[in-house]
């Protein structure tokens, strides 16, 4: 593509641009340019850019979905524990595989991350017996409380996403 350049000569789209953008204005001197001052506030943009982006990123809250997600891998991460149910106890993957069962059961009827914890995780829809969660030392607690916990970490954990195992 040609531009007709104020001197009255053709010159391609490209030296166009770059006589507009490195070109001082300023100097007498045909033909002389100095870039300076564009690369200078092309550099001073791109490292503010760079420490706005670094020092303060931008991270939604997790919705509900991500927070009943979060706590299925809470629960899966946690090879340390044994999960019980009807009075007989499961691994972490036994566990988490059993809440994923139970939440594609529910289907809509779970609709927050309350639901969940409530309906779906901490007792047998048959026969109302609470789960529990025993702790190596032989702490045993309700899993409503266990998951209860688990949820206040990951809320309050400073990136949203992945509930870090422990």
């Amino acid at each position: 593509m040609n531009f007709l350049h104020p001197s009255g000569s053709h010159l391609t789209y490209e030296t166009t641009l770059s006589t507009m953008f490195l070109s001082d204005r300023t100097s007498n001197i045909p033909g002389r340019r100095t870039t300076g001052g564009f690369f200078v506030a092309l550099l001073a943009v791109l490292v503010l850019q760079t420490a706005l982006a670094t020092s303060a990123p931008a991270v939604a809250p997790l919705n509900d979905a991500e927070k009943i997600d979060a706590l299925i891998r809470a629960v899966e991460a946690r090879r340390d524990l044994q999960f019980i149910r009807l009075d007989v106890a499961h691994s972490a993957g036994e566990a988490a595989g059993l809440l994923r069962i139970k939440l594609a059961f529910a289907g809509s009827r779970v609709k927050t991350v309350d639901d969940f914890i409530d309906y779906v995780a901490t007792a047998s829809s048959t026969t109302g017996q609470p789960y529990f969660v025993r702790y190596p030392d032989g702490q045993q607690v309700t899993s409503a409380a266990f998951l209860r916990e688990e949820l206040k970490r990951i809320e309050s954990a400073p990136v949203a996403g992945d509930a870090p195992d422990r």
